[in-house]
């Protein structure tokens, strides 16, 4: 019986694994014509990312040309502005060794000619640099005498706005004689 029932066993067998079988690949067709759709809407959401990607890209590749434009652009008109600068210090340092040179030649003049009168000219004006002596000033210079009587009242303990309007002149007009006055004190007193 043994025998016999080998057969018998391996037909069941392999009738359920038939009927098996036959059950499991409706449901994994099913399955895949679900997959299908899911899986196609997953590429284009991909394809649609990947064009976003693509258009950023761009307009980032974009902005910076623009950029590098720019900063080109920035950077010549800089540089002409320098050498500019640079040309125009380049001038007023030669221009500085000139005036330098020539006040040395003036400086080097002057000490071996002491008796003479340096002499400047602007223009078409001479102007003569003189040195001169308080002493040798004519008697009219001397503030004191010349203006008597405005001292005597400040030495009386006047003040300056009654000496004003006696004298008929102004208060700061005064004040500049008092000042110019002590100046001239100074200079004898040296």
């Amino acid at each position: 019986m043994n025998q016999v029932d080998q057969p018998w066993v391996y037909i069941v067998l392999f009738g359920l694994v038939f009927i098996i079988y036959a059950k499991i690949i409706p449901r994994t067709s099913a399955t895949k014509g679900q997959a299908n759709p899911t899986l196609h809407e997953i590429e284009e959401a991909m394809e649609h990312f990947t064009a976003e990607l693509d258009e950023q890209n761009k307009a980032l590749i974009q902005l910076l040309a623009e950029t590098k434009r720019d900063y080109e652009v920035q950077t010549a008109k800089l540089t002409s502005r320098l050498e500019i600068v640079e040309k125009q210090s380049a001038l007023t340092n030669q221009e500085l060794n000139k005036l330098g040179f020539a006040y040395e030649e003036l400086q080097k003049k002057a000490a071996h000619q002491p008796e003479k009168v340096p002499v400047v000219e602007l223009q078409n004006t001479r102007v003569e640099e003189k040195i001169v002596d308080v002493e040798d000033l004519p008697v009219a210079m001397n503030l004191k005498s010349r203006y008597e009587e405005l001292f005597s009242l400040f030495e009386q303990g006047k003040s300056v706005e009654y000496i004003a309007k006696k004298l008929n002149m102004n208060k700061g007009e005064i004040n500049l004689i008092f000042q110019l006055a002590k100046q001239e004190e100074k200079l004898n007193a040296h």
